[in-house]
Formats: C-alpha cells, structure tokens, sequence
C-alpha cells in the first residue's frame, strides 16, 4: 500500500514537470510570436514611408525586414536594409534603404525569384502574401488573351529603353506568350503581346507553355480560313509591315500558308505549291502534292475540254479555274483561258445527268454579271477597248480610255458600257456582240439629258470635260 502511494506520487511529479514544460514552451512561443508580430508592425511602418520615395503604386498590405546587405553607393560600400513589401493589387517587390532613403530600384518578386535562380544567394519573397505574386499580371494577360486563367508568370528581363520589363505568362486554359509591360515610369502604357510560336528558337522561347499548346493559338484562324484543316501543327514562317505568316499542318490533307494581320487575325491562305517564296512548307510534301494537282488537273481538262464542245464552243485548255456552283441549276461555274478566246472564257457546265443548259460569256460579259475573270485582267479589257478607240469617228484622239463600266448585256449579246477618258471625256457607248465595235458612242453630257440613250454616266467626274 505504501509503494502504491509513493509510486503514484512520483507520476504526478513528473506529469507536474511535464505541464510545466509545456506551458514554458508555449510561453515562449507567444513571446517569439509577439516579437515577430512588433518586428513586422515596425518593418510595415518603414517600408510605408519608403515606398513614396520609388514612387511605385502600392498600397501595402504586409512588410518584413530581410536584413542589412552590402551595396556600393558613389563608389563605396554601404550597408543597406532590405524589405519585402506585399501591395494590395497582389503584386510583391524588395526595396532597400540607406540612412532613411530609398536605394536602388525596386524588384518586383518575379524578377527576384529570377534573379536567385542565377545566383542561388540572391535574395527571394517570402511572404505568405507574396506567394501569388504572379496573380497581378492575370488582368494583363486578358488583354491579350481574353479567356487566360493564369497559372504561372516568370520575370525574363528588362526593356530599360522604354521602361518596361518582359514577362513569359503560362495560362491554365489557353496558349500564354511573352509580355512586354510598362512600368510606372513609362510614358507609353500599352501592352505588347507575342505568342509562343513567334519566339521559338529565339532567346525569348516559352518556358511553361509546350509547342502543342501554342498551335493551339491559330486554331480559332484556322477554322475562319474556311480549308475544313484539322490542325496537327504549326509554326511561325515571318512577318512584314502589314501581315505574318504561319505554315499550318492538316495531318493527312494538304497544308498552307496562313497570312494573318499583325495580330495574328486570318486574311488569307496561301496553298503549299505557292509558298516557296514566303519560306515554303515544311509539314507537307510540296512535290506529291503538286503530283497530285497536275494529275487532277489533267483529268479536269479531259473533262471541261469535252464539256465545251457538247456547247459549241472550241477551246484548247492552257488553265482552268473553279468558280462556284449553282445548286438550283446543278451547274459548275468554270473560268478557261485558251488561245481561242482572248478576251475570255466563263462557262456554266451541267453536271452529269443535269437537265439545265449550258452557258458561255467572255469576260465583258462577266462583268455586267459581277462575275470576275482572273486570267483576262482589267487592263487587258481596257486595252481592247484602246484599240476599238483609235481613229472611231466620235471618239477624239484625246481620248485614252483610263476606266469602264460594263452596265448591262443586251438582248443580241451586245454590253451596254460607260468608258472615261484620262482627261475626264466620257462616253455611253455600246460593245458589239463580235467585241469588234463600238457603235454609238455618246457624250456623258448628251446621254445625261437624251432619253433614247439607255444609260448615264455615273463614274465620278466622268464627262466632267466636254471636250468643246
């Protein structure tokens, strides 16, 4: 009984030295916490006064003291104290003072962590706040990429010539790219923006977004160019003043040369077999493909070549191309050039087992219809119609047709037309079926007030010269 009592005496004796020892440490830990807390209060009061002195905005939230470092000042050696600083917009810096005066240039806490990775002694934000430093950016990125969700940002270095700094910034849900930002100090606030695929093998390379998700970048572009391309890559080919150039590859199909404005927004394609001079194709075989136009060509010629003389028309095919397709009519709309039709050939074709008709115009024709040559050029016309005006008896020899207007094609396949003169002489006048005459020819002011004449002139200043 006595060994029970006094075994027991001894337990509560320790667990009595036991709860002391815990009480002592938490007592300590309070004291190490309160003195953190009056370290920080008075590094957020410092810091508070130094900020103003960079004039960065900044609205701190929380402040600590990193410590006193050795920096050169006037060519000696100076002790300088650091701060790190959390600003309320979510942004983080590390500023130093000498003697109560701002030192140096801020650096923001991406171009610190930067910095420590090339030299691992450099100082780093170590703030809870600071954490999310990158977050501040999130707002910049939207500008350029609307849906960006930032996941991550890295400090690359400065523009010192315009006061900016440049930033590679990784979306969660989109291709990121490299941004350059304004500091306070710039004087020209806007952003500029290149996507990964532009920097590629460049000193700027992303980092944090993978060449198979910067393709994706084009992939809205692609869908406008209308080529029905499944995107399997991408690169960046060049750039002038007024447009980029991107080679796109469709997997198995074809690809192209994609031409886009200077904010990578689709103009136009350009087909493989065409790109040599615009850097070429490197994801599509140039030479099977153009093996494989030439032999569709081939057969397309064999075909057309039949087509026209079922119409009545003779034309041996140098070129052809594929203008439309009317599907009420089943009808293919097909431009040839050959050496038998000089000012044209626009033909619709009945599709196999079509009951509608088949039609042909020159290219005069075409124009009262809106529908454009490519083989017959504007000036091509208007030189045919130079020739039909030298030595006409109603048209002066001051006259040299600069412009015309094909108004409406008449009943006995004649074309009503309107044709200025550089010297502004105008005339209404009318191209005979043959394409051999033109008969009459009246002046702009006469047709203006003559109701026989089926026309006036509406080319700006047209006829403005009377001529007497």
């Amino acid at each position: 009984m006595k060994f029970t009592k006094a075994l027991t005496g001894m337990v509560l004796a320790i667990f009595g030295l036991q709860l002391g020892s815990v009480a002592f440490a938490q007592t300590r830990q309070q004291s190490a916490e309160r003195a953190r807390a009056a370290e920080q209060a008075q590094a957020l009061k410092e810091a508070t006064k130094l900020v103003p002195q960079f004039g960065m905005p900044c609205e701190i939230v929380e402040a600590q003291s990193l410590g006193q470092v050795e920096a050169t000042k006037d060519g000696k050696t100076v002790a300088a104290t650091t701060y790190e600083v959390a600003c309320k917009n979510q942004q983080g810096f590390l500023i130093m003072e000498n003697k109560g005066n701002a030192f140096g240039d801020p650096i923001d806490c991406l171009q610190a962590q930067t910095l420590n990775k090339q030299n691992p002694g450099a100082m780093v934000c170590k703030l809870k706040a600071n954490r999310t430093s990158h977050y501040w950016l999130g707002p910049i990125a939207q500008t350029k990429i609307p849906n960006c969700a930032i996941a991550s940002a890295r400090w690359i270095g400065p523009n010192v010539s315009k006061d900016k700094e440049l930033y590679e910034i990784a979306c969660k849900n989109a291709p990121g790219g490299i941004f350059t930002v304004p500091t306070h100090k710039s004087k020209d606030q806007s952003v500029e923006f290149l996507n990964c695929l532009k920097v590629e093998g460049t000193s700027l390379k992303c980092e944090s977004t993978a060449h198979e998700t910067a393709v994706q970048y084009l992939s809205p572009q692609v869908k406008k160019s209308g080529t029905g391309c499944a995107m399997s890559n991408a690169r960046f080919v060049g750039a002038t003043k007024e447009a980029e150039y991107y080679e796109i590859g469709c997997g198995e199909k074809p690809g192209f040369i994609m031409v886009t404005d200077l904010d990578a927004q689709y103009k136009a394609t350009v087909g493989c077999d065409k790109a040599a001079s615009i850097g070429g194709c490197q994801f599509t075989d140039v030479s099977a493909l153009k093996a494989k136009q030439q032999a569709d060509m081939d057969a397309g010629k064999a075909k057309f070549e039949a087509a026209l003389t079922k119409g009545g028309v003779s034309c041996t095919i140098e070129n052809y191309a594929k203008l439309g397709y009317q599907s009420d009519t089943k009808r293919e709309l097909v431009e040839f050039k050959c050496t038998q039709m000089p000012l044209g050939l626009i033909a619709l074709i009945p599709a196999e087992g079509a009951t509608s008709t088949f039609e042909s115009y020159d290219c005069f024709a075409a124009k009262t219809l809106e529908v454009p040559c490519k083989f017959v050029s504007e000036n091509d016309m208007i030189a045919h119609l130079k020739g039909l005006a030298a030595g006409h008896k109603s048209i002066p020899q001051a006259c040299v047709i600069d412009k015309a207007r094909y108004a409406f094609t008449g009943g006995k396949g004649e074309i009503v037309m309107e044709i200025g003169c550089d010297n502004k002489m105008g005339y209404i006048t009318v191209l005979n079926k043959a394409r051999t005459a033109l008969n009459p020819v009246v002046p702009c002011h006469i047709a203006a007030t003559n109701p026989n004449v089926p026309e006036k002139c509406t080319i700006a200043g047209n006829g403005s010269n009377k001529g007497v």
